[in-house]
């Protein structure tokens, strides 16, 4: 007889291992899965929208892969400028809208640059 008790203890042995490994793939898919679903409720935007009243402000609206919306606001009266920004990224100058945001303590100054929509590299990169 062998350390593990004969054949019904390599049986067991073998069972074991088996249910070990298949635990560590559900494990494996389950935590993939989270990711997905964190993946298209906090970063794929699927559409956004920019609302301007001159009187009231600016409202801009997100809407996620999985549905939610996030809205931001911004006052008019907080607003210094609408700018076109360009940036490098990697070989390439990438161009994106942005709001300059008053400084409340320094009225000439800038807070705050709000990027308008999320930057998607690959539509929004520049040939030559």
């Amino acid at each position: 007889m062998d350390a593990c008790g004969g054949p019904l203890g390599n049986l067991t042995a073998h069972v074991w291992l088996s249910l070990q490994n298949s635990m560590i793939l559900s494990a494996a898919i389950f935590i993939t899965l989270l990711g997905l679903l964190g993946y298209l409720h906090f970063v794929k935007i699927d559409q956004e929208t920019l609302l301007i009243i001159d009187s009231l402000g600016i409202q801009m609206t997100s809407s996620y892969a999985s549905g939610k919306e996030s809205t931001t606001f911004i006052e008019m009266g907080k607003v210094k400028d609408v700018v076109i920004n360009e940036a490098i990224y990697m070989q390439k100058v990438i161009y994106y809208l942005c709001i300059l945001l008053k400084d409340p303590v320094e009225p000439p100054g800038i807070s705050e640059v709000v990027p308008v929509f999320q930057v998607e590299r690959s539509a929004c990169t520049c040939s030559e």
